[in-house]
């Protein structure tokens, strides 16, 4: 086994004490710029890596954040996480990610996990909401806590995303194509996303002066389910959709696939309105008419939140990001003849 590399053995390469490479590796103290040019070639040279154990007891901090995901299988949610992690790093901080797997027991194991590694702070989207104070998830929690997309019984730091306004705004695009059996695929209503999405789509039906049919609705407790059954439940019906809006990758592409299996084309049978990341949506053709969640915005809002709250920049209540989502008009939609 390789021995690990020591202080010592970094001081001794460099010729110099062992409380000079403490000041050079954690900037405290002076050190010249000669000192600083032999301490670091040496770590350079022999391989040395700082203990995070020994940095955590030294300083007592350990510049670590977690992330609370209820299913990192979401290419949305990954690639959220993705960004949210490369913004904590350019500031000095690791982030460590548990997954819950959509089940509610998990949550409250990571919580106690990431409080009892010591974590700074917590980024969170649970995989479910609490309504009362008393079961609150985050209600005991002594860390700085950012939630994501999620209501909370009390006010704490979020960034929220404006499905309503998103999905009102893609059934006003499809009514204005002619389109009035349209279908909606998204998350369960046990989660803000889900209940903001139904009631966009609701808002677009009724300003519309459409009849809302709940056969047209398949909202799933996760995003990462399939539509394929549903879909070709819908088609069956006597008056099948002529449009859909799939708010989920899978859900979106399950029920594409059923589609395409009972013969129909998109967008001259079927107009398709989507969500999903650049890289999943670039696999559809012809391209997909989308709903544009801002990843990049998202994951920014949620990582300086947080850095304020560690870095003491506020001290201030709770404060909530809106991050609009935005329709972009692609090549799968149709009027309808």
């Amino acid at each position: 086994m390789t021995q690990r590399v020591s202080v010592r053995d970094v001081a001794e390469a460099a010729g110099v004490s062992i409380g000079s490479v403490s000041r050079v590796l954690n900037e405290t103290g002076y050190a010249s710029a000669a000192l600083r040019a032999r301490v670091l070639a040496a770590v350079e040279k022999l391989g040395y890596a700082p203990s995070f154990a020994a940095k955590h007891l030294r300083t007592g901090r350990s510049h670590t954040v977690g992330y609370l995901v209820s299913n990192i299988r979401n290419p949305l949610l990954a690639a959220h996480f993705s960004e949210v992690e490369r913004h904590l790093q350019a500031a000095g901080y690791s982030v460590i990610v548990g997954n819950t797997l959509d089940q509610p027991h998990r949550d409250r194991e990571l919580v106690s996990l990431f409080e009892t590694r010591r974590l700074e702070g917590i980024i969170a989207a649970p995989s479910v909401e609490s309504e009362s104070p008393t079961d609150f998830l985050f209600g005991a929690c002594g860390l700085p806590v950012v939630i994501l997309d999620r209501e909370t019984p009390k006010p704490m730091d979020a960034v929220m995303l404006d499905h309503r306004a998103g999905v009102r705004q893609s059934v006003d695009y499809l009514v204005s194509l002619g389109h009035r059996r349209i279908a909606l695929f998204g998350p369960g209503e046990h989660i803000r996303p889900g209940r903001e999405k139904l009631l966009g789509y609701q808002d677009g039906l009724q300003a519309a002066g459409i009849p809302f049919d709940p056969m047209l609705v398949f909202m799933s407790r996760s995003a990462v389910d399939s539509s394929r059954a549903q879909m070709s439940a819908m088609l069956a019906l006597e008056k099948p959709p002529t449009a859909m809006i799939g708010l989920g990758t899978r859900l979106l592409s399950g029920a594409i696939y059923a589609a395409r299996k009972a013969g129909l084309d998109i967008p001259r049978d079927l107009s398709v309105i989507g969500i999903g990341t650049p890289e999943t949506l670039e696999l559809m053709y012809p391209p997909l008419t989308t709903l544009r969640f801002n990843i990049e915005a998202a994951a920014q809002a949620a990582a300086q939140l947080m850095l304020d709250r560690l870095e003491g920049v506020v001290d201030e209540p709770a404060r909530q990001v809106n991050v609009p989502l935005d329709l972009v008009l692609g090549e799968s939609c149709a009027i309808r003849m």
